[in-house]
């Protein structure tokens, strides 16, 4: 063999030739025919069931035409809301709504403040902390 690129050399691939050809063909199994015709069968077998489980071209296009209607209600609503949202802002009941929500919100933030000077007592820790407005939920 030559080292650097460890191939066969003439001698040796000629004596390989010479081997192979005198001696003879190997014999494949004897079941080998019956196993590579059942091997084509199930194959065959495999591929006329997938192309029943397969969807229909009609099948696909109502599938996409759902899609469609889907997004297009998607963005009706999308630019609904983008109309709508200014004149909810101007509205009074809204304008409440939201004063009500803050109100809560901040009742809920002195609640947590009674419950950290319940903890520390009245302390200069507590009521520092209790003014600056910890929020225990965090």
């Amino acid at each position: 063999m030559n080292e650097e690129f460890e191939y066969l050399s003439d001698e040796e691939l000629q004596k390989l030739i010479d081997e192979t050809e005198s001696a003879g063909l190997l014999q494949a199994p004897p079941d080998f025919e019956a196993f590579v015709m059942k091997r084509i069968n199930q194959d065959e077998s495999k591929t006329s069931e997938e192309s029943n489980n397969t969807i229909s071209f009609e099948e696909k296009k109502k599938q996409y035409a759902r899609f469609r209607f889907q997004v297009c209600m998607a963005m009706a609503a999308a630019i609904l809301f983008l109309l709508v949202a200014p004149f909810l802002a101007a509205n009074e009941n809204f304008v409440a709504i939201k004063e009500a929500a803050a109100t809560s919100q901040l009742e809920k933030k002195n609640d947590n403040t009674k419950y950290i000077s319940n903890i520390f007592g009245s302390h200069v820790i507590s009521d520092t902390i209790s003014n600056t407005g910890f929020n225990m939920e965090d």
